[in-house]
């Protein structure tokens, strides 16, 4: 009876034993499927970082500040830096445009009209720049190549602040005084692990032989924003944008722009590189956002300290000119599509901010005609013509919103 009992109690033990294994089979096996998954995670994550850090060890933020708001999911053309970052000492052209994202869509550099007046061309447009960022990209493709023709878009946006940046980019303590990351820290951390310094990295990674900076030479992108959207919405996301960079004036910013522009022209001046800046042909409704947001004064005083800067060192004897495309003329005033409709394709512009290829092609053919006469789109501005030339802007302008009130209207809601 006794060994009848004691096999039983051993049996019953077993059987609960094994009954209990059979219970936590599934949590172990749970157990060790996550184990793979976060060291899997954990894997791909270090091979990210690895990657972007190789590649381009911080560049990605060389040129752009962590903002507020923004620590992993920063909005930063990270794809166009770490092309230029690592490509673009690579170029030998005869002409350089540069700009910000209104050159990079508005030059078709395999246009054969352009290549046979200016020869192998360079586009470097780069969205959202500002004119320090442009400077030191400039300044790399000339230190080493005799660049004959240097052509620049000009934009008031690349002379204001851009948004406010967080503390200093001074390494500190892993906490500051106020309890948060530090810059430099949150500047690892998105450099290394953002996705779009990913995606950037490993584009360049996976196409570096054939990396090519050929700005607009592609719209196949535009237009299909454009059969998505259509010019009216593009354009009021543009310009809702383009009101609040307007409103950033910051008068530190601005002069060490202007000056770095004037060390810029003395560069080429004593290269012998003929440069020839313009101002950017935005449409009139640009112009007037300008107005709203209350920096047409700003933008007068902009162009004259530009026109006063090239005579200086046209007295030099350099070889340097100013045109003014932003004036209001037919090719600026070209009437937008009603609101909803998809279909109708605007013959200059892809929205408000930012002109086609065939307005950049114009751009250049009036450059080099050296002929203000027509239909008053360009002016070359000296110092003898300015005064007068804004005189008779003003009073376009003045003209143009006594016209059209339901347009300033548009423009002022935008805003306010």
């Amino acid at each position: 009876m006794g060994d009848y009992h004691g096999s039983l109690v051993v049996f019953r033990t077993d059987f609960h034993e094994r009954n209990q294994s059979l219970y936590l089979l599934p949590i172990l096996t749970m157990n060790t499927f996550l184990r793979y998954f976060f060291c899997s995670l954990a894997a791909i994550f270090l091979l990210g970082a690895a990657l972007n850090f190789a590649l381009d060890p911080l560049g990605y933020f060389r040129n752009h500040d962590v903002y507020v708001g923004t620590f992993l999911g920063e909005r930063v053309w990270g794809d166009d830096r770490t092309a230029y970052d690592l490509s673009i000492d690579t170029y030998r052209p005869d002409t350089l445009i540069a700009g910000n994202s209104r050159v990079k869509r508005g030059f078709a550099v395999d246009d054969r009209h352009l290549s046979e007046r200016l020869g192998m061309i360079l586009n470097l447009g780069l969205p959202g720049a500002r004119f320090d960022e442009l400077d030191r990209y400039i300044r790399i493709v000339l230190e080493d190549h005799a660049v004959r023709h240097l052509v620049i878009g000009l934009d008031l946006g690349q002379f204001l602040r851009g948004k406010e940046p967080v503390g200093s980019s001074t390494p500190g303590y892993w906490l500051d005084s106020d309890g948060n990351f530090p810059l430099w820290l949150k500047k690892l951390a998105a450099a290394l692990w953002s996705k779009n310094a990913f995606l950037a990295s490993s584009k360049v990674m996976l196409r570096a032989h054939n990396t090519t900076l050929n700005g607009g030479a592609n719209p196949e992108t535009m237009l299909e924003k454009l059969e998505a959207s259509g010019h009216r919405r593009m354009t009021r996301k543009v310009e809702a944008h383009l009101a609040r960079r307007y409103s950033r004036f910051d008068p530190e910013v601005y002069v060490e722009r202007v000056v770095a522009l004037d060390a810029l022209l003395a560069t080429g001046c004593l290269k012998n590189t003929e440069v020839r800046l313009f101002i950017s042909p935005i449409h009139i409704r640009q112009l007037l956002l300008i107005r709203e947001v209350g920096h047409l004064g700003l933008f007068f005083n902009w162009k004259t300290q530009l026109t006063d800067m090239v005579s200086q060192h046209q007295k030099k004897g350099c070889r340097v000119t100013l045109t003014d495309f932003s004036t209001i003329s037919p090719y600026t005033s070209e009437p937008f599509p009603e609101p909803g409709d998809k279909q109708h394709r605007m013959q200059w512009y892809w929205e408000s901010s930012h002109y086609n290829h065939q307005m950049g092609r114009m751009v250049i053919d009036r450059l080099w005609s050296n002929d203000d006469s027509h239909d008053g789109f360009g002016k070359n501005l000296t110092a003898e013509n300015i005064a007068g030339w804004l005189g008779e802007e003003r009073n376009n302008l003045n003209a143009l919103v006594r016209s059209q009130p339901g347009l300033v209207k548009e423009i002022s809601d935008l805003i306010h």
